[in-house]
């Protein structure tokens, strides 16, 4: 980490609130140094290793990964399991009898880093005795590594981010000799640690990111890939799904020198992360090759442990069924900065921690999780292999059949073979089947988010409604446009544009498929800043409700009569004044009388 975990998750929720539900589906209905110094490897034991070769022995051009036609041919059949690991800071001086909470939860990979800087500090030796000792253990277990190394070391480049052909070589001599020295056991080096940050590559004034980057990946190809052709280059590394940014190094012709791509998709729920996994694919798409995707970084940071323990189910299902090669949690304990996000603390377990154990073990072992589609885009039912279950959504009854085992999220027995689907996923062995019951809710802008009834908008001074589409920035991709920015729409936050004079309001939009007597609830919240966001409920251009969210504002069981092809506009404006208009938002829709209150926490 290069900036801390709680800027980063204000960050995430400012930029990041969620992203496109289902959109794939729901759319369709420079070279290496010719001359390299001599390269002496220092074992753990003292010993000189076996010598590395240089890159100009290698060569200094490489082809790039094998272009690929199909999603599903990035990741092999869609039966192959997503390989789950956690991310661990043994390189920071972390206890080393916490490896043995790795074990306790089964975890297969662990991502951490050997820093350059600690083995590299005389060109050409490499002291990996300085190498934490709880990574070769957590090998000699069969364990399997995932290492970022950050391109920075100063006795090169002036102690920048590596930008001369100088600089890039040693880098990629550094990496070399760090595979030789693991034996097998590292599967993936990551290039960097979330790029698209303004500390993530520090290079002198004038120097191009992208391209500068690029180069980098090209020549850590060339040296790593013909003696170690298992090990996967990792380009990218954003800090949440930056897809923007990432254009602009598929741009520069990044696909054709790493094998997957790196992204750490943070954000406030966990609902929408498939849709920007495919969004991500679609715009690689555009750039002639479509390369798989690790998430290698994921975590939530609430006090409520439950909701954390929620969002990494949630999250660890999309990404699977998603395609994901292989996803890591941050992080195995607890850390001082920020207590909340781990599968343990010092000394036991957390509700993460079952939820981690329970969902590897007993779901995502089975095979990779196919969404199914119930014809209810507000249940979220997963299947893996032949009888592995999970569900959660809007309140109905689901009933399995076969010889169905039900647990909670933590791994709890629940008995019988119905249950009540809720926020929290329920998951199921041994189940050959299912039929679901009513949901008196109708439509969610959660549960819902990115797909029909809901459309997204924007409105100008002029009363014209203008279509929103994805747009795609350096952290998410939102609904929103380049001539209406800062306005955005996620799943969970969105944000209007301009002030009182010059308003340009964000519109959820609900069209009826139905008619029906409805009741709304509704929960508008932001931070104490500026002077507020004034929302509008209105049906067919009728208000409906109105008011001025300066903290937290509350709907409940607002009255709205719908006919089939009615709009219910959720609108949102900047007040009087521009600034501090971010806000968070969720609106469930239900029959008369037959709904819940909605609980309006942040």
């Amino acid at each position: 980490m290069h900036i801390s975990k709680r800027a980063k998750m204000a960050l995430v929720t400012t930029l990041a609130g969620g992203s496109l539900w289902a959109l794939a589906a729901y759319a369709a209905a420079q070279s290496a140094a010719s001359v390299a110094p001599t390269i002496t490897v220092v074992s753990a034991a003292g010993q000189n290793a076996a010598s590395v070769p240089s890159s100009s022995a290698m060569g200094s051009t490489a082809a790039g990964p094998a272009a690929n036609s199909a999603w599903w041919g990035l990741i092999g059949a869609p039966g192959t399991p997503m390989m789950f690991g956690v991310q661990t800071h043994f390189s920071q001086g972390w206890n080393p009898a916490w490896l043995g909470f790795a074990n306790q939860v089964q975890a297969p990979a662990l991502r951490d880093t050997v820093t350059w800087t600690s083995i590299e500090r005389t060109p050409g030796v490499y002291e990996f005795s300085r190498a934490p000792a709880s990574l070769a253990n957590f090998c000699a277990q069969g364990g399997k590594l995932s290492l970022t190394i950050q391109p920075q070391n100063p006795i090169y480049d002036g102690g920048s981010s590596v930008y001369t052909d100088q600089g890039r070589a040693a880098y990629a001599r550094y990496v070399a000799a760090l595979l030789a020295n693991y034996k097998g056991c590292i599967t993936a080096i990551e290039v960097g640690n979330e790029i698209n940050n303004s500390s993530g590559l520090v290079y002198p004034a004038g120097v191009s990111k992208a391209s500068t980057y690029v180069a980098l990946l090209q020549t850590l190809y060339a040296t790593v890939k013909p003696q170690f052709a298992d090990v996967s280059i990792l380009g990218g590394s954003t800090n949440a799904i930056g897809t923007g940014f990432l254009e602009t190094l598929f741009a520069a012709g990044a696909l054709n020198y790493m094998d997957a791509v790196a992204v750490h998709p943070y954000r406030n729920d966990g609902e929408g992360i498939d849709g920007e996994i495919a969004n991500l694919r679609q715009v690689m798409a555009k750039y002639g090759k479509v390369v798989p995707i690790w998430a290698t970084e994921f975590s939530y940071n609430y006090a409520d442990q439950r909701r954390n323990a929620s969002g990494l189910i949630k999250s660890a299902v999309q990404l699977s069924a998603s395609g994901v090669d292989r996803a890591f949690w941050y992080a195995l304990v607890d850390q001082s900065s920020f207590p909340n996000m781990g599968l343990f603390t010092a000394k036991t377990m957390k509700p993460t921690g079952a939820a981690y154990a329970a969902v590897t073990q007993r779901v995502l072992s089975a095979g990779r999780a196919v969404r199914v589609d119930t014809g209810d885009n507000l249940v979220y039912l997963y299947r893996a292999g032949a009888d592995r279950w999970v569900v959660w959504g809007s309140p109905r009854t689901i009933t399995f059949s076969g010889n169905p085992v039900l647990r909670d999220m933590l791994g709890s027995g629940l008995g019988g073979n119905s249950v009540t689907i809720g926020a929290d996923p329920i998951l199921v062995e041994g189940a050959s089947g299912y039929s679901l019951g009513a949901s008196a809710t109708v439509a969610d802008t959660l549960l819902q988010y990115g797909s029909a009834p809901w459309s997204y908008w924007r409105r100008g001074k002029d009363g014209k409604d203008i279509s929103l589409p994805i747009f795609d920035n350096d952290f998410t991709s939102y609904y929103g446009d380049r001539w209406s920015k800062p306005l955005r729409i996620n799943n969970t936050t969105a944000a209007p544009a301009g002030d009182g004079a010059n308003p340009m309001r964000a519109i959820m939009r609900y069209t009826a498929p139905m008619t029906g007597q409805f009741d709304l609830e509704a929960c508008f919240t932001k931070t104490v800043s500026g002077d507020g966001v004034d929302y509008r409920i209105e049906k067919n251009g009728t208000l409906l409700a109105s008011g001025v969210t300066t903290a937290k504002s509350e709907i409940h069981a607002l009255l709205v009569n719908l006919n089939a092809g009615d709009r219910l506009d959720l609108s949102f404006g900047p007040n009087k004044t521009y600034g501090g208009d971010s806000f968070s938002y969720r609106a469930v829709l239900s029959q008369r009388g037959r709904g819940a209150t909605l609980s309006c926490t942040s």
